[in-house]
């Protein structure tokens, strides 16, 4: 039913939805805001290096998990502007320009996150992108890409464990949405949760939950 409401207002009546955001920005800085300043820690330990890596993972990479600001939008925007039409089919959360991104950074409740990895020119490039749409009354709404270009190395499943890790810690419950269709990111995040299918929304996607691994 949150699901459903959230979209009805950011589709259809945006100027409520920004009125409800600023509000819930405010009351979950207010509520977790003490919490949240432990979440560098949390991004650190789940950042991969080249002793630590996993069978998925490039042996020669050191993924860095940090949180999105006003100083590496720049990577995320330049990540989005590179993706095929088709990385979108199933995300589309928000905006991806500078401005878009400028003004998700701003809400204290919208916990967004990107993975980097340097270049042959030991220069930072974003690969993975992760966030969290949470509210103060403690439900959240996940979702990530990884650049077409890093699939199939581990960092869906890596963001999708950093991401529990911090909800956890913070108290969150986790929802998201996933097609059935897409199969590599139900398989991603099964590896790294307990899924629970919610319903079958109009769509035809699923509202799961995700939870820690029993």
């Amino acid at each position: 039913m949150l699901y459903r409401i959230a979209h009805i207002l950011r589709d259809k009546f945006p100027w409520i939805w920004e009125s409800i955001g600023v509000i819930n920005s405010f009351l979950f800085a207010l509520r977790y805001g003490k919490r949240m300043k432990k979440i560098k820690g949390i991004l650190k330990s789940f950042s991969l290096s080249s002793n630590q890596t996993s069978e998925e993972t490039n042996k020669s990479s050191l993924f860095n998990i940090e949180a999105l600001t006003k100083e590496n939008v720049s990577l995320l925007s330049r990540m989005f502007a590179e993706q095929p039409a088709s990385a979108f089919d199933f995300f589309k959360p928000h905006g991806f320009d500078d401005k878009s991104l400028s003004k998700l950074i701003r809400d204290k409740s919208f916990l967004a996150y990107i993975v980097t990895v340097n270049n042959d020119d030991n220069q930072p490039v974003c690969v993975g992108y992760f966030f969290q749409r949470s509210f103060f009354w403690g439900k959240s709404f996940r979702g990530y890409m990884t650049d077409f270009r890093w699939r199939r190395k581990g960092i869906n499943k890596l963001m999708n464990q950093c991401a529990t890790g911090i909800s956890s810690f913070l108290g969150l419950h986790v929802y998201g949405t996933i097609a059935p269709e897409n199969i590599a990111s139900m398989k991603s995040a099964q590896a790294a949760n307990d899924v629970k299918i919610i319903e079958t929304l109009r769509n035809g996607d699923y509202l799961v939950e995700y939870l820690p691994k029993s």
